[in-house]
């Protein structure tokens, strides 16, 4: 069974989604009015979140907590 995620990994996934859920849809719209300066500079704030959401998803991997269950074998 995989260990819990802890509160840390949780609020590191909650602020990554965030961040980048608002800076997308900021990006979308000042493009739209067109904005082209401020468009840009709000999708280059898009990706320290997304970094945030690798970060967080490869400690994960890497300390067990996803990734497919690892069956132990029986000396049978």
């Amino acid at each position: 069974m995989n260990s819990p995620v802890t509160p840390w990994v949780l609020a590191g996934r909650i602020l990554a989604i965030t961040g980048m859920g608002f800076f997308a849809a900021v990006a979308i719209l000042l493009f739209i009015i067109p904005a082209w300066w401020w468009g840009t500079v709000a999708t280059l704030l898009f990706f320290p979140f997304f970094g945030l959401i690798v970060l967080v998803e490869r400690w994960q991997s890497k300390h067990g907590m996803i990734g497919p269950e690892i069956e132990l074998e029986s000396g049978e």
